[in-house]
C-alpha cells in the first residue's frame, strides 16, 4: 500500500425491547487504573483483563452453529418448548435504576405487563430515565454532571474517558475476564469480538448488545432488479468493472430508476473503500498507526466513487433521508445498509425476493474483504461503582437480559408477555400490534442481534449463514479498536466536516484532487499525527 505521507480520525421498533437506534453514538470507552474487586482469575500476569471465555449456550441446539468471532447462529424456528433456565426468578433484592436510550413507555410501567413481569423475574422493581435519540447526549452529560448517577447508564465517549471510568464507574474486568465469566452462561454466551466494545486499553467497562461485525451490505429488490433485466438478485460480480456495469443496467433517468440513493460519503464511498482495499479506518504494521486518509487507494476511492454518481439517484446528496422511500417505491434497486438489515427486509417483504451483491475486489479475485464493524451496538451499559455483592446482583440482572435465543427468558425480555404483548403463531412469537412497549434493556447484552432467526423460512437465514461464514474470517479491522486517543475525541472531531465538504466536492468534480492532498496534510499536522502517536502508546501499554 501506498502512502502518501510519513506523518485521520475517525417497524415496530428498532430493536425487539429496543428503540430506534443511534448508531452515531460512539460508545467507546476507555481504561483506568483499579478495579471494582471480584472473584480474582480474570487478570493477567501484567494485570491486563483476560478477555472472556466464549461458551455456547448448551441447552438450544442451533439448526446451523455460530462461532466465537460472531457468525451467527441459525434458528429456523423458536424452540418447542422454550428452555427454562435455572436460577430464575431472582430472590428479592434492592431496586436498580437505569438511564437508557429508548422512547418512554405510553403505558405505566406500574399498568404493563410486561413491566410487572420482569419485576419478578429480576426480584424487585426498576426504574428507567428515557432519553431519545435526539436527546440522549444532553440526558447523559447532565446525569454525569450532576454526580447522582443509575446503577446501568448506557455510555457515550467524552473528553477525559478514562479518568471518568476510572472516578466512577465499575471495573468488571476480575468478575467477567477468563473463565469468570462462566458464572454467567448468558453473558458467556456473546461472542468474542463483542468484548472489545466495552474493552479499551485492556480493562472491561462494560456489556454491549451483541451483532455480526459484518460491516456493510447491498441487498437487492430482486423483482427490480429482473424488471431491469437482471433475474438473479445475489450476484457475485468479478470485479470493479462489472460492478459499474450492474450500476449502468439498473439506472435509466427518462424512467426516473436509479441503481441506489442514500448519502454518497456514507454509502456509496464506502463500498467502493471496500473493492480497492482502504484501510478499514486504522492500520497497524509494526507499531505504526496509518489512517485510510492518508492512502493511494483513498483517492482511488473517491475518484471511482465520483465517476458512479450519475447512476445515483439525483438528489442523493441534497436528501438522503429519501433513500428507504425510493427503494420501497421501486425508483432503486440496491439499498446499502448494516448488515442486520438484510434479514429484516427478507422477512418484512418477500414479495421483493431480497438479495445480496457481494462487494467484489476492484481488480477482481473474488469477494473483497469486508470492513468488519463493531460486533455490536457502540454504546456499552456500563454499572455505577459499588461494592462486590451488589455488582455480582446486576451481573445476574444482566445475564437474565442476555438469555439466549430459545430460552423462555429471551421471551420474556424480548417479546413480554404472551398474549399481552405477543402471541405464538405456528411455534413463533409474534408481537401483537400496538402493545404496551417492553422495558428497553436488551442494549445490556441482548441477544436478539447475534441470532439468525427464520421464523419458519430457511432460505434466507442459510444465505445469510453463508455469507457470515466466508465474510467474518476475512474481514478486517480496524486497528484502533480498544484503544483510546483523546485527540480522536476532542480536536478530530471538530475537522469532520472539513473532511466531507471537501471528500463531497472532489467526488462530484468541483475541486481537484489536490484540494484533497492538502487537506490530508493540514488532517496529518493538526490531528493526525497527535493521534496515531496516543494508538501507538496505548496499544504499546497493553
Amino acid at each position: 500500500m501506498a502512502i502518501l505521507g510519513q506523518h485521520s480520525s475517525i417497524s415496530r421498533r428498532a430493536l425487539l425491547g429496543g428503540a430506534a437506534g443511534m448508531a452515531g453514538l460512539a460508545g467507546l470507552a476507555a481504561c483506568g487504573s483499579g478495579g471494582s474487586g471480584g472473584s480474582g482469575g480474570g487478570v493477567n500476569e501484567a494485570g491486563t483483563a483476560l478477555t472472556p471465555t466464549f461458551v455456547p449456550f448448551a441447552d438450544t441446539n442451533p439448526d446451523k452453529p455460530g462461532t466465537a468471532e460472531g457468525v451467527s447462529p441459525v434458528f429456523y424456528n423458536f424452540p418447542n418448548p422454550p428452555v427454562d433456565r435455572e436460577g430464575y426468578p431472582l430472590p428479592e433484592g434492592e431496586p436498580f435504576t437505569a438511564l437508557m436510550q429508548a422512547l418512554p413507555p405510553d403505558v405505566p410501567p406500574d399498568e404493563n405487563k410486561n413491566y410487572q413481569r420482569l419485576y419478578t423475574e429480576f426480584g424487585r422493581k426498576f426504574d428507567i430515565v428515557y432519553g431519545t435519540y435526539v436527546d440522549y447526549r444532553e440526558k447523559f452529560q447532565v446525569t454525569m454532571a450532576s454526580g447522582d448517577l443509575p446503577d446501568m447508564m448506557m455510555m457515550m465517549t467524552v473528553p477525559q474517558m478514562p479518568k471518568m471510568l476510572d472516578k466512577t464507574f465499575a471495573d468488571l474486568s476480575d468478575h467477567l475476564g477468563g473463565d469468570n465469566i462462566k458464572d454467567y452462561p448468558g453473558l458467556a454466551n456473546i461472542p468474542t469480538p463483542t468484548w472489545k466494545i466495552p474493552t479499551l486499553n485492556g480493562r472491561i467497562w462494560g456489556i454491549a448488545q451483541p451483532r455480526p461485525p459484518a460491516g456493510i451490505v447491498i441487498t437487492s429488490r430482486g423483482d427490480v432488479m429482473a424488471e431491469r433485466g437482471i433475474d438473479d438478485p445475489n450476484l457475485k460480480l468479478a470485479d470493479g468493472k462489472e460492478f459499474v456495469e450492474m450500476m449502468k443496467q439498473l439506472t435509466n433517468k427518462s424512467k426516473n430508476e436509479f441503481a441506489m440513493g442514500a448519502d454518497p460519503l456514507g454509502w456509496l464511498l464506502n463500498v467502493v473503500k471496500t473493492m480497492v482495499g482502504t484501510p478499514n479506518i486504522w492500520k497497524e504494521e509494526g507499531g505504526k498507526f496509518t489512517h485510510e486518509l492518508e492512502t493511494e487507494e483513498m483517492e482511488m476511492a473517491l475518484s471511482e466513487s465520483g465517476k458512479m454518481l450519475p447512476y445515483l439517484h439525483p438528489n442523493s446528496f441534497s436528501d438522503p433521508s429519501k433513500n428507504a422511500d425510493w427503494r420501497d417505491a421501486g425508483v432503486t434497486a440496491l439499498y446499502v445498509q448494516s448488515f442486520v438489515g438484510w434479514g429484516g427486509n427478507a422477512r418484512n417483504h418477500p414479495e421483493w425476493n431480497v438479495g445480496n451483491i457481494e462487494i467484489p475486489k476492484w481488480e477482481g479475485g473474488g469477494m473483497a474483504s469486508i470492513r468488519k464493524s463493531v460486533a455490536g451496538y457502540a454504546s456499552y451499559v456500563a454499572f455505577k461503582k459499588a461494592d462486590d455483592e451488589r455488582i455480582r446482583e446486576l451481573l445476574r440482572i444482566a445475564d437474565y437480559i442476555a438469555s439466549p435465543f430459545g430460552t423462555e427468558q429471551y421471551l420474556n425480555i424480548n417479546y413480554g408477555t404472551e398474549d399481552y404483548s405477543y402471541t405464538m403463531e405456528k411455534g413463533n412469537p409474534a408481537a401483537i400490534d400496538e402493545a404496551p412497549p417492553i422495558a428497553a434493556l436488551t442494549y445490556t447484552g441482548g441477544n436478539s442481534g447475534a441470532i439468525l432467526y427464520g421464523q419458519g423460512v430457511e432460505k434466507d437465514v442459510d444465505a445469510q449463514h453463508d455469507y457470515l461464514s466466508r465474510a467474518i474470517p476475512a474481514g478486517t479491522d480496524d486497528a484502533s479498536l480498544g484503544l483510546y486517543s483523546e485527540t480522536a475525541v476532542t480536536d478530530a472531531a471538530t475537522m469532520m466536516k472539513a473532511q466531507e465538504d471537501v471528500m463531497r466536492e472532489v467526488m462530484q468534480g468541483t475541486k481537484p484532487m489536490s484540494e484533497w492532498r492538502a487537506f490530508v496534510k493540514r488532517w496529518q499536522s493538526q490531528v493526525g499525527d497527535k493521534m496515531r502517536e496516543e494508538y501507538a502508546q496505548a496499544a504499546a501499554a497493553q
